[in-house]
């Protein structure tokens, strides 16, 4: 299947399947959450190591052998290139597949990156609007926009009243996933 004609075959096959079978261990443990995590938790450059954090790390070393494994081997096996030039086509397509990973690591995985940072999604304090009415003791809908996205919970009220359709609310906390709310008029009213 995958001519092996001397060690340097050898190495950069096995490179790439080491990098491939590893990346997708990481990937179903990831999926799994069986307690592996990424260590891509200092990637921004905090903590006083730099940017290095974000280019030194297993992901981005296993895209670095996946693709120079894979590059390299079908560079010298299947376009039959010199063996200086594989392997300096193998380095860059390396240097490329950890760049793609490390980029990833730096705009998705950030600390400070919103889309990850949970705090930044808090509902507590988000002004609403119901779209079907709270009843007394019940629940009800409510719409909100929270970073440009328009996002829709279940709601309670935070007393005993019912709250009509088209209200204007404020989300007080979060219970098990229900937003409890109080309408903003009232919320003015008592702070006067």
């Amino acid at each position: 299947m995958f001519p092996i004609n001397d060690a340097l075959d050898a190495i950069l096959l096995g490179g790439f399947l080491f990098g491939l079978l590893f990346s997708l261990g990481a990937l179903l443990l990831g999926v799994a959450d069986l307690g592996a995590h990424a260590d891509a938790g200092d990637a921004g450059g905090h903590g006083g190591h730099g940017m290095l954090d974000g280019l030194f790390n297993v992901s981005s070393l296993l895209a670095f052998i996946t693709w120079f494994g894979g590059i390299g081997y079908v560079m010298r096996n299947g376009l039959g290139l010199w063996t200086w030039l594989s392997l300096l086509v193998g380095v860059l397509g390396g240097v490329g597949g950890a760049a793609i990973v490390i980029w990833v690591i730096l705009k998705l995985v950030r600390e400070d990156s919103e889309a990850m940072n949970p705090a930044a999604w808090s509902q507590v304090g988000v002004i609403g609007r119901v779209t079907s009415s709270i009843r007394s003791q019940g629940y009800g809908e409510i719409v909100y926009e929270q970073h440009g996205i328009r996002q829709v919970a279940s709601a309670k009220a935070s007393g005993a009243s019912a709250i009509p359709r088209n209200t204007e609310v404020v989300v007080l906390r979060v219970e098990r996933g229900v937003a409890i709310v109080e309408p903003f008029e009232d919320l003015l009213r008592e702070h006067d």
